[in-house]
C-alpha cells in the first residue's frame, strides 16, 4: 500500500488530471529504485569495460521483464584515440587489482582496490614498482619541483592527479603519483575521492602509470612523516586492461497511440564506478521504476494508453547521446522532449543534498521548462513543512505536511528543491547543444559524490519516490497532451513568463543601480537589452506549445497571452528608463535615454552558422569533451588564453555556439549572452566565432556571402 496523505490535491494539478497524478502516486515506490541500484552497484564499469556491458545486459534484461518494447542495445566502437565530433573516444578499462603498500621502514597496507574501489584512478596501468615517496605538494605547477629530482620516485601530491602525472611522471621520469584528497578534509577527513588520468596519452605518446587515491588523513600523515625527513619506501601492485572497446547504449519504449509523433525520451547515464561510487545510478534506478510504474498502470487500464512513444534510454554519461546522435543524426526530429534523470534520491540530511531542475538555455526556449516546473512545484508544496498546515489546535495536529509523499523505509523529512535557469553538466548539455527540447533533474551537492561513501547507504528511498512520481507524472503528461490541454498549458506558462519578465526588470535596475555617473549610459544600454531579452526568450518559448500541442488553431488562443506579455514588456521598458532618470538626477548627470547606434561596422550583418562537420558541444575546458580536439587541430595547448571569451567561464562559449543557428548575427548572439550572463563586448564575441571558423566548426557570412 501506498505511504502518503488522501487530499484530491495533484502535482501540477493545473496541468493533470487528479484520477492520472493519483494513479502514479499510490502505485510509485521508493525501494524497488534502491533495489536495482544496490544490484547495479555491484557491478564494475566505468564505460567502456566489462562492467559496462554487464551494467547494459541488466539494464536490457530487465526492461524486457517488465514488459517494455522495442529493447535493443546499440554498441559504439571507442579506442581511445578517434573522435565522436568533438568527443574523444574513451578506452576501454577494467581494474581488477591495486595495492599500495608501505615497505620501509614498516610494512603497512595504504590502499586496496579490493576493499575501496576509489583509490585505484581511472587509465592507471598494470606495474609492480618499489620505490621511494617524495613530498611534491600540490605537484600541478612546475614550480613545485624546483630544486627537487623525482627521477626514479613516486610522488605524494594533492593537486590534480592528471597535472601531476604530466609535470611528474611524463616530463620528469617520476614512477608514479600517490594522490590525496584535500576537499571539505576538515568534515570528512577519511573519504578516498575517486580520481580520473585524463589525457590517457602523454605529449610524446607515452602512457599514463598509475596513481592510487589516500583520503586526507593518510595524506597527511604520509606528508608530515616526509617533512620530518622520515624515508618512505612504498610498492605498488596494479593489474588493469586498457584496450579498445565498445560503449552500450540500451533503448526501450513504451509504445504510444500514435507511432508517428516524436517521443517523449526519459534519459539516463550509467557510468558505474569501477573505481568506486555509485552517484549516477541513483537516475538509472528510478528510471526503471518509472518504466514499471507506467507500463503497469496502462496494462490495468490505470492509464489509458499515451497519444506519444515513452523512450527510455540509458548511455555513457557525455558520451552516449552524442554517439547515438551522431551515428543517427535523423533520430532527433522523433524526440519530442528530454526528461534528463541523473543523481537523485539522496538523504537530503546526511548528503545535504538538494534536488534541483534545471531548466533550458535561452538558445534553446522549450515548452517542457515551464511544465516540469509546475509539476516539481506542486510536489515540492506538499512535500515542504508549512504551519498552515500544521492545524496545531486540532485534537491530532499534522507536522505541517500539506500531502506527502513517504516511502515506507525511507525518511519523513520535507523536500528541499531549487528551479534553476540552465546548467550543465551531463547529457543536458550534450542535448541542450543538439537542439532538443529538455530538462535535467539532479541532487546537488552532494558530499558523497565519488568517494567510498558515495553508495547504497547514502539513498533515502522517500526521495527517491518523490523523483518517480515527478518524472513519472510529467513524462505521461508530455507524452498524453493534445491541443484539448492548450488553454491551460498557456496559462501555466504565461503566468510563469510574466514573473521572470518582472525579475529581468529588476535586474535590469540593479544595473542602474550599480553604475556611477560616469557609467551611466552603458548600464542603461545594458538594462534595455535584458528587458527586449527577456520579452524575445519568453514569447519564443511560449510559440514552442505548438509542437506540442499542435499548430490547429494555436494562433488564436496564443495571440491574446503574447499581448499580454507585450504590454508588460512596454510597461518594463517605461519603468527602466524612468529609473534611470532617477538615477541620472541623484548622480547629478546629464543622460538621454536614446540610445545610440552604430552603423559603421560590417560586423552588424555577420551570420554565423554551425557546419555538418563538428555538432553538439565543443567545450574549451573540459579535455575530452571539446579540449583535447581543438589542441589536436590548432597544435595550441594553450589556446583558451588567445580568447578573451573563455575568461568568462566554459557557459558562455558554450551558450554563443549554441546561438549560431545562421539566423542571428553576430550583434544579436553578444546582446543575448550579455543578457544571459553578463555584458559582453562585440569584439569578444566575434573574436570566438573567428576562432571557431577557423577550427570548421561554423562558416561566417553576410547577405552577400561568406564573410572575409
Amino acid at each position: 500500500m501506498a505511504v502518503g496523505g488522501s487530499s484530491n490535491l495533484g502535482a501540477g494539478s493545473l496541468l493533470q488530471s487528479a484520477s492520472h497524478y493519483r494513479s502514479i502516486r499510490d502505485q510509485a515506490s521508493g525501494e524497488l529504485p534502491l533495489l536495482d541500484f544496490k544490484h547495479l552497484v555491484a557491478f564494475s564499469g566505468f564505460v567502456p569495460s566489462a562492467g559496462a556491458d554487464e551494467v547494459a545486459n541488466y539494464l536490457a534484461t530487465k526492461a524486457r521483464a517488465l514488459g517494455l518494447a522495442n529493447v535493443s542495445t546499440e554498441r559504439f566502437s571507442s579506442n581511445g584515440a578517434l573522435y565522436c565530433w568533438a568527443f574523444r573516444h574513451e578506452p576501454y578499462w577494467e581494474g581488477q587489482k591495486g595495492e599500495l603498500w608501505l615497505v620501509e621502514p614498516t610494512l603497512d597496507r595504504l590502499a586496496d582496490f579490493k576493499a575501496i574501489r576509489t583509490c585505484l584512478a581511472r587509465n592507471s596501468r598494470s606495474c609492480s614498482v618499489t620505490a621511494e615517496l617524495t613530498d611534491v605538494g600540490s605537484g600541478d605547477d612546475p614550480r613545485d619541483y624546483e630544486g627537487r629530482n623525482v627521477e626514479g620516485k613516486v610522488v605524494l601530491a594533492h593537486g590534480s592527479p592528471s597535472a601531476v602525472m604530466r609535470l611528474a611522471v611524463w616530463e620528469r621520469k617520476a614512477l608514479g603519483v600517490v594522490s590525496y584528497r584535500t576537499h571539505e578534509a576538515t568534515d570528512f577527513p577519511d573519504q578516498i575521492g575517486l580520481i580520473q588520468l585524463v589525457p590517457w596519452v602523454g605529449p610524446e605518446g607515452q602512457p599514463p602509470t598509475f596513481a592510487f587515491s589516500l583520503s586526507y588523513r593518510a595524506g597527511k600523515g604520509l606528508r608530515d612523516r616526509l617533512a620530518a625527513n622520515e624515508t618512505l619506501k612504498v610498492h605498488a601492485e596494479v593489474e588493469a586492461e586498457t584496450r579498445s572497446g565498445e560503449y552500450p547504449e540500451v533503448r526501450a519504449e513504451i509504445p504510444g497511440i500514435h507511432a508517428e509523433l516524436p517521443a517523449v525520451l526519459i534519459y539516463a547515464h550509467y557510468n558505474s564506478r569501477n573505481t568506486g561510487g555509485g552517484n549516477n545510478l541513483t537516475g538509472v534506478g528510478c528510471t526503471l521504476e518509472i518504466a514499471r510504474l507506467l507500463t503497469h498502470l496502462i496494462e490495468l487500464g490505470a492509464l489509458p494508453r499515451p497519444r506519444r512513444t515513452i523512450r527510455f534510454m540509458w548511455g555513457a554519461e557525455h558520451f552516449g547521446i552524442q554517439y547515438h546522435f551522431h551515428e543517427n543524426p535523423d533520430d532527433i526530429k522523433n524526440i519530442l522532449a528530454m526528461i534528463n534523470i541523473d543523481m537523485i534520491g539522496y538523504n537530503q540530511q546526511t548528503a545535504s543534498a538538494v534536488l534541483h531542475l534545471y531548466r533550458s538555455p535561452y538558445s534553446n526556449p522549450s515548452f517542457i521548462d515551464d511544465i516540469m516546473e509546475a509539476f516539481m512545484d506542486q510536489i515540492g508544496k506538499e512535500n515542504t513543512i508549512s504551519i498552515r498546515n500544521s492545524d496545531f489546535l486540532s485534537s491530532r495536529p499534522s507536522n505541517g505536511f500539506l500531502d506527502p509523499i513517504f516511502a515506507a523505509t525511507g525518511s519523513r523529512r520535507q523536500l528541499h528543491y531549487n528551479i534553476e535557469r540552465f546548467w550543465g553538466p551531463s547529457v543536458h548539455e550534450g542535448a541542450q547543444a543538439l537542439g532538443i527540447k529538455a530538462v535535467m533533474l539532479n541532487d546537488y551537492p552532494d558530499v558523497f559524490l565519488s568517494t567510498q561513501d558515495d553508495s547504497v547507504a547514502a539513498v533515502d528511498p522517500t526521495q527517491m519516490r518523490r523523483g518517480v512520481v515527478l518524472s513519472a507524472s510529467a513524462a505521461y503528461f508530455l507524452a498524453n497532451a493534445s491541443s484539448q490541454d492548450t488553454p491551460r498549458l498557456l496559462l501555466n506558462a504565461a503566468t510563469r513568463a510574466q514573473k521572470r519578465l518582472l525579475d529581468d526588470q529588476t535586474k535590469a535596475c540593479e544595473y542602474l543601480d550599480s553604475a556611477d555617473e560616469h557609467g551611466l549610459d552603458k548600464a542603461y544600454a545594458n538594462a534595455i537589452n535584458v528587458v527586449k531579452q527577456s520579452i524575445l526568450r519568453e514569447t519564443a518559448s511560449l510559440d514552442t506549445l505548438s509542437l506540442l500541442v499542435g499548430s490547429q488553431g494555436f494562433h488564436e488562443q496564443v495571440t491574446p497571452f503574447f499581448a499580454d506579455l507585450h504590454v508588460q514588456h512596454e510597461t518594463s521598458l517605461r519603468r527602466v528608463e524612468a529609473y534611470a532618470k532617477v538615477r541620472a538626477d541623484r548622480l547629478n548627470v546629464f543622460f538621454e535615454t536614446k540610445l545610440a547606434r552604430s552603423t559603421t561596422s560590417n560586423v552588424r550583418t555577420v551570420i554565423p552558422s554551425r557546419t555538418n562537420v563538428i555538432l553538439g558541444p565543443v567545450n574549451l575546458f573540459r579535455l575530452e569533451y571539446g579540449r583535447w580536439w581543438i589542441i589536436d587541430k590548432t597544435g595550441d595547448e594553450r589556446f583558451e588564453e588567445r580568447l578573451s571569451l573563455a575568461k568568462r567561464g566554459g557557459y558562455m562559449a558554450y551558450e554563443a555556439l549554441n546561438f549560431a543557428d545562421g539566423n542571428r548575427t553576430l550583434v544579436e548572439i553578444r546582446n543575448a549572452l550579455s543578457a544571459e550572463f553578463e555584458p559582453v563586448s562585440l569584439s569578444e564575441v566575434t573574436q570566438y566565432f573567428r576562432f571557431m571558423e577557423e577550427l570548421g566548426v561554423v562558416e561566417m557570412r553576410t547577405a552577400r556571402g561568406l564573410w572575409p
